[in-house]
């Protein structure tokens, strides 16, 4: 494993790069569930059962939360409603669950779901719904939930039985991703769509395939089900796992920039970078050293410059402050995964502090077969996770921009000391790469744009109740579209980088590093080198897939 590797907390891979991993069973315990082993769900390779204990807390936190409205206890979504209704009760105020009030809770669940199911916009990713159902049963499994055990029986079964439900991806302001989850507790109750095996149809029609009992949502199991943020974080979540190997390829892609234009190695030397030792720099500079070992640059050469262009005798810092924003993401994200953003917060067991002398805090706080404590609260504030989010997104939006700007002085001999436009010398009428510039402008138009900070924007809701937000789940969206365009740009200049290679050794029959050459064979399997000019289009794409699997 390479250093650069190694400095990132996550330790697998992008899965088609790794190949197909053996399927396995997830257990989850509400504490340690990773983002390895939710991207291992994202595609299809593991399933998921819930542990003893994880069992036990779903139990004792519905319990407690009964316990709680039996004990006269004001609880949100359960003795009364929830938003402009929080004051409107739902049971009786004796808490008592006679046959009435079970009916009506359900009816208020039911309706809960109904009106909650308002988003708009294309479905969500199949696979990233399904590790949102996998995030949300982990946190059910932690006990700070409160949902009856059915909920998350029926979480296990539509994820380990391929029933998908289809959401909406508009609709979410960011602090839990309200409009668009209640599809999924709508298809959980047999309504609304889903996709079974790959295949779009009546959520009815699939349950009843696949011989799954339809929820019937009771106490506050439909606002546990509607109110939190798995599904904006499942998607960042799935940008993540793109982003790493983008990462991880960058140090590759800057050493054949390197030998592809006769580039200095000063830069990047050891006791160059210890001068100013920011965060990852060294594990950076010394991974793209490793890659070019072996090569001609080593090699004293009276015409190779002094120092090149910004974005060749730079291209490590970005590198490296990628690295520094995924390490602080991925910390948030741990920490989100293996926890609870419910609001209200059922917390067994919770242990008193010196505020519970005072009446208003101890009302929260309830004995009986299972103590605890119930509170209102904003745990589903995502304000940190969407900040570092947009900062990760303008580190990862550098990484383009460096790319692009490497591109510009590729085909441009000055630089490089090659036929203009990397055109092979054979070919005496040939165009080359000359108009491809426009493409990865255009993507990079499209970076810009996204890398705009959003978790400022919003309108004052529901009658003023709701008057923040973070827009979350935008943010994952905005760096899907940057990691997207990013790996995009990377692969144009890997196509341009190739064909530098090949000519470096053809025009100056220079010794490539050893890396480099296994990389260029590699890709020469896939893409020709250009004797002569052809359609670019599909070669951008295959350029693309393969350093995403590389």
């Amino acid at each position: 494993m390479s250093v650069l590797k190694k400095a990132l907390l996550v330790a697998g891979c992008f899965a088609p790069a790794c190949g197909a991993f053996a399927t396995e069973v997830i257990t989850l315990n509400g504490n340690s569930l990773t983002i390895d082993q939710l991207l291992q769900l994202q595609n299809g390779e593991a399933q998921v059962e819930i542990s003893d204990q994880g069992n036990r807390n779903i139990k004792a936190s519905f319990d407690l939360l009964l316990d709680s409205a039996r004990q006269s206890t004001p609880v949100y979504g359960l003795t009364v409603g929830v938003g402009k209704n929080k004051d409107t009760p739902v049971f009786g105020k004796d808490g008592k669950l006679t046959d009435e009030a079970i009916k009506l809770s359900e009816e208020f669940n039911r309706d809960m779901l109904y009106t909650h199911s308002a988003a708009s916009g294309n479905p969500i990713k199949p696979e990233i719904v399904r590790m949102a159902m996998a995030i949300r049963l982990n946190q059910i499994a932690s006990g700070h939930v409160g949902v009856q055990p059915d909920v998350a029986r029926i979480y296990a079964e539509f994820i380990n039985k391929d029933i998908i439900p289809v959401v909406p991806e508009d609709g979410s302001v960011g602090l839990s991703d309200i409009l668009l989850a209640s599809h999924i507790g709508a298809a959980m109750m047999g309504d609304w769509e889903v996709f079974y095996q790959g295949k779009r149809m009546p959520a009815g029609e699939a349950l009843k395939a696949a011989g799954v009992k339809p929820l019937v949502p009771f106490g506050k199991d439909s606002l546990s089900i509607l109110s939190n943020n798995a599904l904006a974080t499942a998607q960042l979540i799935s940008a993540m796992g793109k982003a790493e190997q983008l990462i991880q390829f960058s140090p590759q892609l800057i050493a054949a920039a390197l030998e592809g234009i006769n580039g200095n190695i000063s830069p990047i030397l050891p006791h160059t970078v210890a001068a100013r030792p920011m965060p990852h720099v060294q594990e950076v500079a010394a991974e793209i050293l490793r890659n070019l070992e072996g090569g001609y640059l080593f090699q004293r050469d009276e015409q190779r410059p002094l120092q090149d262009a910004l974005s060749y005798r730079g291209a490590h810092w970005p590198v490296a402050h990628a690295i520094s924003q995924y390490k602080q993401l991925e910390e948030l994200v741990n920490i989100q995964i293996n926890s609870s953003d419910d609001n209200p917060t059922v917390y067994i067991d919770a242990k008193a502090s010196d505020y519970n002398k005072y009446p208003q805090v101890a009302q929260y706080f309830t004995e009986g077969e299972v103590s605890g404590a119930i509170n209102s609260s904003a745990n589903f504030d995502t304000i940190q996770l969407a900040s570092q989010t947009e900062a990760f997104i303008n580190a990862m939006a550098q990484l383009g921009k460096y790319s692009s700007n490497r591109q510009i002085k590729l085909i441009d001999p000055y630089f490089t000391g090659l036929p203009r436009a990397l055109v092979d010398p054979d070919d005496v009428n040939g165009q080359a790469f000359y108009t491809l510039q426009n493409g990865f402008t255009a993507l990079f138009a499209e970076i810009a744009h996204a890398a705009n900070p959003v978790s400022f924007y919003g309108i004052a809701n529901q009658g003023g109740i709701e008057d923040n937000f973070s827009n979350y789940f935008q943010t994952g969206k905005n760096l899907t579209k940057v990691v997207d365009n990013v790996a995009t740009i990377y692969g144009f200049e890997l196509m341009q980088l190739a064909q530098a290679l090949d000519l470096q050794k053809k025009v100056n029959q220079r010794q490539l590093s050893e890396n480099n050459e296994l990389m260029l064979q590699s890709l020469r399997k896939q893409l020709p080198y250009y004797d002569k000019d052809r359609l670019f289009t599909p070669d951008v794409e295959v350029a693309t897939r393969f350093l995403m699997q590389y």
